[in-house]
């Protein structure tokens, strides 16, 4: 696994802010995380394996289009369509909020493919450096990994709907089980979105957001309830 992937793996796992230098977890003397609590929202639903455009849960054709074909390669493990999916982007840092922007502390426009984080933190990437953390997050699947939410196997909760108009978007929701490749002893349950935006007539992923589901339980009470727009309706098989 490339270096790059490291660094963006020690930047969503240990959240807080940017830090160029960091390591995965587990990869020094750190132990490694214990399984999540239970939830307290109902069991995830058994995951659809094949999806649909007709199973999609919104009534937004365009979008279920592109929904269909990221949940489809997510299940399938394939990083290369879900970076086709996305696209960069460039801001002014001028007017941002630092908290929420925080590579904007020593520049003065951002650039590149958005990830978020737990916390609500946003940081843009590089295309190489994008590519390199899909890898990670969508096909280093723990084959061995089990908890009370189930197996390692990549899950699709569903999609969350927020806000409405010009400036709606939807997030499609999933469960998986990721180990570091580079070190055996790391495993963990991660929970996660990928936001779908509209530019120029076509859905794309706009921001992927990502942590540890132990992480998200710091800022919510019930992650599984609460994540993205907090509505997040099953996709039917």
């Amino acid at each position: 696994m490339r270096r790059s992937v490291s660094l963006l793996a020690g930047l969503l796992l240990a959240g807080c802010a940017y830090q160029p230098e960091v390591v995965p977890p587990g990869a020094g003397t750190a132990p490694p995380p214990s399984p999540p609590p239970p939830s307290t929202s109902e069991p995830p639903l058994a995951p659809v394996s094949d999806f649909t455009a007709q199973g999609c849960p919104v009534d937004e054709p365009a979008f279920c289009e592109q929904a269909t074909n990221l949940a489809n390669a997510l299940v399938a493990g394939d990083s290369e369509t879900v970076f086709d999916l996305s696209r960069p982007d460039r801001f002014d840092c001028e007017g941002l909020d630092i908290e929420i922007f925080p590579q904007c502390d020593d520049r003065n426009a951002l650039s590149g493919y958005a990830l978020g984080t737990h916390q609500g933190e946003i940081f843009y990437l590089r295309e190489n450096a994008y590519r390199d953390s899909l890898e990670f997050f969508v096909e280093a699947v723990d084959e061995g990994y089990t908890d009370d939410l189930g197996g390692s196997e990549m899950q699709i909760l569903g999609v969350s709907s927020c806000g409405s108009g010009a400036g709606r978007s939807y997030h499609v929701v999933y469960l998986v089980g990721l180990a570091d490749p580079d070190n055996a002893a790391f495993a963990a349950r991660f929970l996660g979105t990928y936001e779908l935006v509209e530019r120029d007539d076509e859905w794309v992923v706009g921001i992927t957001y990502v942590g540890q589901y132990t992480d998200w339980q710091l800022v919510m009470d019930d992650p599984l309830v609460e994540i993205a727009c907090g509505d997040t309706q099953a996709w039917q098989p």
